[in-house]
């Protein structure tokens, strides 16, 4: 039984496996096996599962031919295509397929199968020639994904002379193992909030300003589930995304993205990744800030106890401050560019939006967006679709896998 994140079911079988076309994003594969041994079904546990998946004409690779024996090596002496007379013999070399053409959805260990055939037929339509095991003679080739790179890359990276001292070093191992202690903090109960929250501002103190950090708990005030005072939390959120956004100097931020930069110097590509990574930072935190400005503006409509109108004004110069740094429509901030179309009472193109959102081929929409577009579907008044939607959601979000 395969099922998405959202335990829809897709497809099921019996012991002999169908082929099956599935859009992109996670599944999940469940075997159900039966035997009167409880000893057998125990060593079971540990099963391999192998998946074939046939690759599209875009996505197969071609091999390389060569002449000569260093050919696959430096690259050139490709095989030039001759004609054998009965008992001539001819070698030519064959070579690995270049990393870059391998498919990205094949990770180490997996197993590249085809087939490599000669001579020509005669009387042959186009398909049967471009079909290896169509032609005279044909064999089996396969080929073993090896291990990326970056391992090889992170070592040598490593290996490059350092500039800071012993102690600095040190200090830096020190600060990254106490903010992986306090990502690592439970934030279920109480006592673990207490906890979660003197360790925080212990670091806060400890280490000022410093963006990663603040990121961090920013990160952790997000992911909190139980969720007593809503009000007090958005208040959190947002004094937390305040001190991240900062502690980055913008402008600086801003010059260097602009310029183009060598890539073959590397302080100037280290340099790149570090403002790339503050800048996701940034955007995170505009982000983060502009849903709990918005929640906050819900929830005070609701209670009547602040009849402040700076809200809105707040949630105009978050939003268009994030739009300078990152797409609003993308799929990762889409969500706050329709919440300020909602806002704005343009639930047309609110709805557009969110629209593009859920049909991108990424990863199954999340539950929220459908509650979110049956919200606006039903405040334009259209009643009709939103029954349909409703009988929709059934479908797509089921409450659990059928039974056997």
């Amino acid at each position: 039984m395969i099922s998405d994140s959202n335990k829809r079911v897709y497809s099921s079988g019996d012991a002999y496996p169908n082929s099956i076309k599935l859009p992109k994003g996670e599944y999940n594969l469940r075997l159900y096996v039966r035997h009167e041994n409880l000893q057998i079904l125990e060593r079971m546990k540990q099963l391999v599962l192998f998946i074939e998946r046939t690759l599209e004409d875009k996505d197969v690779i071609r091999l390389s031919f060569f002449s000569q024996p260093d050919g696959p090596l430096i690259g050139n002496g490709s095989f030039k295509s001759s004609t054998l007379v009965p008992g001539m013999k001819e070698g030519f070399y064959l070579g690995p397929p270049p990393l870059d053409k391998l498919p990205k959805n094949a990770p180490q260990g997996s197993v590249l199968v085809g087939a490599i055939s000669y001579g020509k037929l005669s009387f042959a339509g186009p398909g049967e020639q471009k079909n290896p095991e169509k032609l005279p003679v044909s064999h089996r080739v396969s080929y073993i994904v090896p291990p990326n790179k970056i391992e090889e890359e992170k070592g040598k990276s490593s290996s490059l002379p350092s500039k800071k001292t012993v102690s600095e070093r040190l200090e830096e191992e020190v600060r990254d193992a106490k903010m992986k202690v306090l990502g690592g903090l439970k934030q279920e109960s109480d006592e673990e909030l207490l906890e979660w929250k003197n360790l925080s501002d212990s670091l806060k103190s400890e280490y000022l300003k410093y963006t990663p950090l603040l990121a961090k708990i920013l990160e952790g005030l997000v992911s909190r589930n139980n969720i007593k005072d809503k009000l007090q939390h958005h208040e959190q959120v947002i004094d937390a995304a305040n001190e991240v956004i900062d502690s980055i100097e913008t402008e600086k931020l801003a010059k260097f993205l602009a310029l183009k930069h060598d890539q073959d110097d590397e302080e100037a590509e280290k340099m790149k990744k570090e403002m790339e990574l503050a800048r996701d930072r940034l955007a995170e935190a505009l982000y983060q800030k502009g849903l709990s400005l918005a929640e906050l503006e819900s929830l005070k409509e609701v209670d009547k106890t602040d009849d402040s109108t700076t809200r809105p004004n707040l949630f105009e110069e978050n939003f268009n401050e994030l739009k300078k740094w990152v797409d609003v429509k993308s799929k990762k901030y889409g969500l706050l560019s329709v919440t300020n179309e909602k806002r704005k009472q343009r639930f047309g193109t609110a709805l557009k939006v969110l629209t593009d959102i859920i049909q991108d081929d990424a990863e199954p929409a999340k539950k929220k967006f459908y509650e979110l577009k049956l919200s606006l579907i039903e405040e334009m008044g259209w009643s009709h679709m939103a029954t349909y939607e409703r009988q929709w959601m059934l479908v797509r979000f089921p409450s659990g896998l059928p039974l056997l």
